[in-house]
């Protein structure tokens, strides 16, 4: 039976060599959940995957490219837990169910957090090639297009201060940013989960309320 549209038969090669590549990947992954795991070398992950060095390079051209990959699979990982969390009925509502959703991916996922976190930084990026550049801006804009509509429509309803929708999302992100950075950094008093839950949500209460605080600052 012949296949429609764009879909493509996968030969028997292709499926084992995307096998193999997540094989390299979860292998890095494991060894990225220690604390030094910037100091991981390829050959250590090739000996965790239970391949040959030279196998790794087939698939990745370095260890920055491996970086690169565990990112983008996360963060489509977000946006497709963002998407289907759906619209809530009020913008507020769901401003925080995409915070709550930000901080459990990042809390329950901390090697893949961390690696996302390098991978924000300019000279990274800088490193990389067109086609993982583009990929990267890609996700970027589709992350700012959820988040943005969301701002925007809380704007529009004059919840939030009628800023540059960029600058609203500045502030989200550097705040949390520097809750998670605290949180891995054993910057507060988290050795239980329900300590660690409860500074969450003190974070996300002073996202939200800070948005409103914006606006009614303005007003005055």
């Amino acid at each position: 039976m012949p296949l429609s549209g764009g879909e493509k038969k996968t030969t028997r090669k292709q499926r084992e060599f995307a096998r193999r590549e997540q094989e390299i990947l979860g292998a890095a992954l494991g060894l990225f959940e220690g604390a030094h795991w910037e100091q991981v070398t390829v050959e250590q992950i090739s000996k965790k995957a239970e391949i040959g060095k030279g196998t790794v390079y087939k698939h990745f051209s370095c260890k920055e490219e491996i970086y690169a990959h565990i990112t983008i699979i996360f963060t489509q990982r977000i946006l497709e837990a963002f998407r289907q969390a759906g619209d809530q009925p009020e913008v507020i509502d769901s401003l925080k169910e995409i915070i709550r959703i930000a901080f459990a991916m990042f809390l329950e996922n901390p090697a893949e957090a961390r690696v996302s976190f390098y991978c924000k930084r300019e000279d990274y990026r800088a490193r990389l090639s067109d086609e993982l550049k583009d990929e990267f801006e890609k996700l970027d804009s589709r992350f700012e297009r959820f988040v943005g509509a969301i701002l925007q429509s809380g704007i529009d309803k004059g919840l939030f201060p009628n800023k540059p929708v960029e600058h609203l999302m500045m502030g989200l992100e550097a705040t949390f940013d520097g809750a998670i950075s605290m949180i891995w950094n054993g910057d507060i008093s988290c050795q239980h989960a329900e300590d660690q839950e409860a500074y969450v949500n003190i974070i996300s209460e002073y996202m939200l309320s800070g948005l409103v605080g914006l606006k009614q600052g303005n007003d005055t």
